[in-house]
């Protein structure tokens, strides 16, 4: 592992930097992600040729099939999914039991984020706000035995462990709805951010004709009244799911027909996805800047207003995922 430290340090370095700007603006720098994805790639490329080949790829690549999943039914932001195309490189050095072990951790870091998401929400309400609270101290207890149950091997150490996040899983089904609403905003579109969740359905009281040219490339037009209603084109969605999911099952048949053509081929799918992103990864799936910038134009001389879907900072439980995968 002595060749994975200059990766480690500095994926973790830009992680630290990363889930502060996730935590602080909702959102990370395209710069940031840039510099990760440019450092990974050619590391990764750099080892290869070294003959020095990735322990455990193919797993690290599920978790990364994993992730396209999530995000495809909007559970995962666009910036997450992005961060995670290149660290996944990182996680393949590791071994089967590690990759699955950073799995466990990534879920529980969400968790404890989305609780403290209804912390910050639920102040005036004592009742919810003390099942937050008491959600993050039973996923940190149950942490705490999960690792007494990898380190002695006794399976009460797992029950314990399960049985604390059940409680914290159904208690958190009780509020989690309240938390959705309240992590619903209504938006300017000069607020706007790329990547941000919007629900379809938006109310436009004027189109210039020099305007709906670049407008129907990115939504369909419905006229009600005396207002228009723009909504995401549905082929866009159902063509662009396809080609997402088509492009990363690919390694998967170069695994079948030649391992090395799956190791060459993951950096330049990677690639691919950061070069077309404002094709593929736009509508549903999350602003594009074309998108914002034409709403930003019928801003000019529309009153504009979206709703906008937030979630809860998902960057820092990878950052604090990978943390611990490597003190461990």
């Amino acid at each position: 592992m002595n060749e994975m430290l200059p990766l480690s340090m500095f994926d973790i370095i830009i992680l630290a930097y990363s889930s502060y700007q996730d935590i602080k603006y909702k959102s990370v720098d395209d710069i940031v992600i840039y510099i990760l994805l440019i450092f990974n790639v050619f590391y990764f490329l750099y080892l290869f040729v070294q003959d020095i080949h990735p322990e455990n790829l193919i797993f690290s690549y599920f978790i990364l099939i994993f992730f396209i999943s999530l995000y495809l039914f909007r559970l995962l932001a666009i910036g997450d999914l992005f961060i995670f195309f290149s660290i996944f490189f990182l996680l393949s050095f590791f071994s089967l039991y590690k990759i699955l072990l950073f799995l466990f951790y990534l879920v529980l870091f969400g968790f404890i984020f989305h609780n403290i998401e209804a912390i910050k929400i639920y102040k005036e309400n004592r009742k919810k706000y003390y099942i937050s609270i008491f959600n993050i101290i039973s996923i940190l207890v149950s942490v705490y035995f999960i690792n007494l149950f990898f380190l002695y091997l006794d399976i009460y150490y797992l029950l314990i462990s399960l049985i604390l996040i059940y409680i914290s899983y159904f208690l958190f089904r009780y509020i989690s709805k309240d938390l959705e609403e309240k992590l619903t905003f209504i938006r300017n579109v000069n607020d706007l951010v790329e990547g941000d969740w919007i629900e379809d359905g938006i109310e436009v009281n004027n189109i210039k004709e020099e305007d709906k040219e670049m407008l129907i490339k990115y939504f369909d037009i419905y006229e009600k009244e005396n207002e228009y209603i723009l909504k995401f084109k549905n082929n866009n969605k159902l063509i662009n799911s396809f080609i997402i999911l088509l492009i990363i099952i690919l390694p998967l048949i170069f695994y079948s027909l030649n391992e090395i053509l799956f190791y060459y081929s993951m950096p330049f799918i990677i690639i691919f996805y950061h070069i077309f992103q404002n094709k593929l990864f736009i509508g549903r799936f999350g602003l594009s800047k074309e998108e914002i910038s034409i709403l930003k134009k019928l801003g000019e001389y529309n009153n504009i207003k979206v709703k906008v879907k937030e979630g809860a900072p998902f960057v820092p439980s990878i950052f604090l995922s990978l943390i611990l995968l490597l003190l461990i």
